[in-house]
């Protein structure tokens, strides 16, 4: 028996570990995710134990120690995570190669100075979500190459040691997000670096993003969201992009850049100091957020295929989803978001956002973002979450909006829209929070429905009187509006912003005048349905009381 595959099970009990020194030839071991309780007591052995064991997968196994494997000559793949280890990680980790060591979401304190050697190389080494304290010790660099270093959700402190950037120590992947680390971003990434994700967010670092990260030509994901950085748009940035993170930092000035990301798929750059006009961003050269062809499907998803380096890492994003911020731990090479709310963006919103259809998520809330929202956001056709609220727009909003079948998620609130909300099979789902704060708008569901009267209940001459008091009031109201126009035409035919200001006036309250006529039509209906239905029952009892008197 060289393979013992026992995971993802509902085996329970304790299982002790030691009796495997009997499996001479057992090459791998699998327990994880059972109800087992893994007994690691008595694994001491003679230098001949576990000759062959090269893999151990021992996750969520309530393992509350180390199990001694310094006799495991040859062991490459250790997995513990989702236990209960506690305290310093034994040295004889770090004393002989491992390819992958994985101690994530456990109680592990010690990393001071782990004593890793240079035969500890080419590794990935997974220490996320315990309770590491102290500063990253710079013993970590004698490691020739690690290929993934994630350190992140603990509570380390100090700064970043420069030799992490400058000699290679870390090859593909380098996590610290959700620490104390303060201090910069050391300029030091080597002119050969190899890195394709590098992930410092949710710390406590400042100055600006080094300019020597151009020298990492295969950087996938970039994420320094959640710090107190500063200075310009990035655009010395490689090419190869696909995730780009600067939330809640102090950047500031516009997006004026040279170059473009054609495999861009998540970028998300709000609460920032960000400033100008969206069209300086060169929204149509972003290939990776179009449809690459008529048979792309969303459902064309594998249950592997995921944003991330070989099947040992996959990358995670934090974004703000249909207005609440959800935490993404397998991305989609597919999936596609822009978040670029809470800047200081003016103007209108560029066309170009239309051509980029495979876009999911869409976030330019909390702008100054001005003129009419454009028809070309309705060939957006995988959209699911749209949030244009708190700018400045204005006019109708397009009916090209309930074309997005999709579309689950609209902000439109608090702008200056006007004009009656367009109906559809999904913009009837949305609720008056959804188009709140713009005085212009009416129709359902701000202001009543097209097929129920307004809710209170009111005698029947009492709402008919109602009804010809409001129609009058808006009839009234655009005679004087049509009487003073005789008064003031020649100011409307010299200043074009009022005269335009007054026919946005004339159009609204024409609106409203046709909302309530064809309101009270269908009121006077429903009337005249219940009172013929009122006739109708009344008959069928005079008819029954006929029939009875003549039994």
């Amino acid at each position: 028996m060289e393979i013992v595959y026992l995971s993802d099970n509902l085996f329970n009990g304790t299982f002790k570990l030691n009796k495997i020194r009997s499996l001479t030839i057992l090459s791998e071991l699998s327990l994880s995710n059972n109800n087992l309780s893994v007994d690691t007591t008595n694994m001491s052995s003679s230098s001949h134990g576990y000759p062959n064991l090269d893999t151990l997968h021992l996750s969520s196994c309530n393992l509350y120690d180390f199990p001694d494997l310094r006799n495991a000559s040859i062991l490459l793949y250790l997995d513990l995570s989702n236990n209960h280890l506690r305290g310093d990680i034994p040295s004889w980790i770090w004393e002989t190669g491992k390819h992958y060591l994985d101690f994530s979401f456990n109680l592990l304190t010690g990393l001071k100075k782990p004593p890793i050697s240079q035969n500890f190389s080419n590794s990935v080494v997974l220490l996320t979500n315990n309770r590491l304290t102290g500063m990253i010790p710079s013993s970590i660099c004698n490691a020739s190459s690690l290929q993934a270093l994630d350190l992140s959700f603990n509570n380390l402190s100090g700064s970043l040691p420069p030799c992490l950037l400058s000699n290679v120590s870390v090859s593909k992947v380098l996590n610290l997000r959700g620490n104390k680390i303060g201090g910069v971003i050391p300029d030091h990434f080597s002119s050969d670096c190899g890195l394709q994700t590098f992930d410092v967010s949710n710390n406590n670092l400042g100055g600006k993003v080094p300019k020597s990260l151009k020298n990492c030509n295969n950087l996938e994901v970039l994420n320094v969201g959640n710090n107190n950085l500063e200075g310009s748009f990035p655009c010395m940035l490689p090419l190869k992009l696909h995730i780009l993170v600067l939330r809640s930092n102090k950047f500031h000035g516009d997006l004026r850049c040279r170059r473009s990301w054609p495999d861009l798929q998540i970028l998300d750059i709000s609460s920032n100091d960000f400033s100008g006009r969206l069209n300086l961003l060169n929204f149509s050269s972003l290939r990776g957020m179009m449809l690459q062809s008529p048979t792309h499907l969303r459902l064309n998803r594998s249950g592997s295929n995921f944003l991330g380096v070989g099947s040992y890492y996959r990358n995670e994003v934090n974004l703000t989803v249909k207005g609440l911020e959800v935490k993404l731990v397998k991305i989609w090479p597919d999936f596609t978001s822009i978040d670029l709310s809470s800047n200081h963006f003016e103007g209108e919103i560029p066309d170009a956002i239309g051509n980029l259809s495979s876009l999911y998520l869409l976030n330019l809330s909390h702008n100054s973002l001005t003129h009419a929202i454009p028809i070309s956001l309705g060939a957006l056709t995988e959209l699911e979450s749209l949030d244009l609220s708190s700018n400045k727009l204005t006019g109708r909003i397009p009916d090209e909006l309930t074309k997005l079948d999709f579309l689950s998620f609209l902000n439109l609130s608090y702008n200056h829209l006007t004009g009656l909300i367009p109906t559809g099979t999904q913009f009837q789902t949305f609720s008056a929070d959804s188009f709140e704060g713009n005085t212009g708008l009416s129709g359902f569901p701000l202001n009543g429905s097209f097929n129920h009267l307004p809710p209170g209940p009111s005698p029947l001459e009492d709402s008919e009187q109602k009804d010809e008091e409001i129609e009058w009031e808006y009839v009234l109201a655009a005679f004087g509006y049509v009487v003073g126009f005789g008064s003031i035409a020649w100011t409307l035919l010299c200043h074009r912003r009022l005269r335009e200001r007054y026919f946005e006036k004339i159009e609204e309250v024409a609106d409203k005048i046709f909302y309530e006529i064809g309101r009270r039509r269908r009121h006077e209906r429903r009337v005249r349905r219940r009172r013929e239905e009122k006739k109708r029952r009344e008959e069928r009892r005079r008819n029954g009381l006929r029939r009875h008197h003549h039994q």
